[in-house]
């Protein structure tokens, strides 16, 4: 799986100019890695199993999806309902935490993955996300994903409030891009914007939209993110030039197969979700 170096060269030198953005993240040189909930391909997603693997894989980021339960604490989890993942039913937004806290979160990855289970993945539990900016908040860097915010009335000042309590909104955490909050939802950007104008913002891109997002679309962006996440079905080589000319870092989701982390590596983006972060490192080193 080898680049051409002309033109490895070459898209180096062009998201030198376009992008105004980069920092010491290194976004330049090679993608960062980052664990789409955690080593989720080897650890029960979203638990600190998951988020300690991969630390110990040595990826660049974790990334957490964000839920809200029903006395307004922040929790880290993917669905909407508990059934895919915990031994809970129901609406996560309709449990309080103390609830949410008697779950198992990881005995379900055991049960469908036998040949992945680890006996003590059995009894993870559903972390907040105090509990996760506590734990890995000044060891990693976190890209953080409101998920339906609009359902969650007031989620980003939580959001805001959690960051600020920790010590993450310092400048020295903006301006490495240590912390990153991501949505699909852009009205929910803008509200965090007002509250954290320094905070790097990533408006995420649903399956499919890319090709209908217009010049002034991608103005409309940037005017409060500084990154935008697309699907990788979607990247193309010409797309992510376009992307990048507007000033905008990109990164691409969610991608776990070796063929497709190969070709999109060429196209100079800064990071790459994968539920497999310790195949997309050892890709980059070969």
């Amino acid at each position: 799986m080898r680049i051409d170096m002309k033109k490895s060269i070459a898209l180096l030198f062009s998201v030198l100019i376009v992008s105004p953005f980069l920092t010491t993240e290194a976004e330049v040189t090679a993608p960062l890695t980052i664990a789409h909930r955690g080593a989720s391909f080897d650890a029960p997603e979203h638990t600190f199993a998951a988020y300690d693997l991969a630390m110990r894989q040595q990826a660049d980021v974790i990334e957490i999806d964000l839920q809200m339960t029903r006395d307004g604490q922040l929790v880290a989890f993917h669905d909407e309902t508990l059934e895919r993942t915990t031994d809970g039913t129901g609406l996560v937004r309709n449990q309080t935490l103390a609830q949410l806290k008697t779950l198992d979160a990881g005995s379900w990855f055991n049960d469908k993955f036998p040949e992945r289970a680890r006996a003590e993945f059995q009894g993870e539990q559903i972390r907040t996300l105090d509990e996760v900016l506590e734990r890995y908040g000044h060891r990693m860097k976190l890209n953080i994903e409101m998920k339906v915010p609009e359902q969650y009335d007031g989620m980003e000042q939580k959001v805001f409030e959690s960051l600020k309590n920790h010590g993450l909104l310092a400048t020295p955490y903006l301006q490495n891009r240590r912390i990153v909050v991501e949505s699909f939802t852009s009205d929910s950007l803008k509200k965090l914007k007002k509250l954290a104008p320094g905070l790097p913002l990533n408006q995420s891109i649903w399956k499919g939209d890319i090709s209908q997002l217009s010049d002034s679309d991608l103005d409309h962006i940037k005017s409060y993110a500084d990154s935008v996440s697309i699907h990788y079905r979607d990247a193309t080589e010409k797309q992510v030039r376009r992307l990048k000319s507007s000033g905008l870092l990109v990164r691409f989701y969610t991608v776990d197969d070796l063929t497709e982390m190969d070709r999109l590596s060429a196209y100079g983006v800064s990071g790459v979700y994968t539920n497999r972060p310790k195949e997309h490192i050892m890709m980059k080193s070969e």
